[in-house]
């Protein structure tokens, strides 16, 4: 029992802590990087008059990952787009057992992306990009990362749920965290 508290006490919180650190850097890297060869395309093209070649598919393949950690980042402070109006009007027992709902069918369609989004990193292994040396299973293996990642916040979600109740989505006036 004592190695169990141990485990959820200490380990998990700093895997957490040290996994959340890191997507909000690469976020913040990746980003960084789209923003700065945007700006050095744009002045090679115009300026120098010999654009970078291989700049613009750079910037869409990045642009992926950005999306898959954007998604997650989004899913650990719970704070993608919904519709509560008609779900505030529900008794608090109903409403606790549509957000459990919420969280399975998110659990399910991360199982689905992560299964299906190994088998892309699979396909994408035979191709590689256009104008740089870069293998697709590297763009692809960001999918299956961060749904596994958002497995574990939505099971933990789901915990949540069951053990504190509902979470109350009325509006606060901006001030959802």
């Amino acid at each position: 029992m004592r190695e169990n508290s141990l485990f959820l006490g200490k380990i998990v919180p700093t895997v957490r802590k040290y996994t959340e650190t890191a997507i909000d850097w690469l976020s913040v890297i990746l980003l960084s990087g789209i923003f700065i060869l945007g700006i050095a395309q744009v002045f090679w093209r115009w300026v120098l008059n010999d654009p970078i070649v291989w700049s613009e598919e750079l910037i869409q393949l990045t642009y992926v990952w950005i999306c898959y950690l954007g998604w997650t980042i989004a899913e650990r402070k719970d704070s993608h787009i919904r519709i509560t109006a008609v779900c505030n009007m529900l008794p608090r027992n109903a409403q606790k057992w549509l957000q459990i709902f919420n969280h399975i069918l998110c659990i399910v369609f991360s199982v689905l992306m992560v299964y299906f989004g190994i088998k892309l990193v699979g396909v994408g292994a035979k191709r590689t990009a256009v104008s740089i040396a870069l293998n697709y299973a590297i763009v692809y293996t960001m999918g299956p990362i961060c749904n596994f990642v958002i497995i574990c916040y939505e099971i933990a979600g789901l915990i949540e749920c069951f053990t504190k109740g509902p979470r109350d989505y009325r509006d606060k006036g901006g001030d959802e965290e």
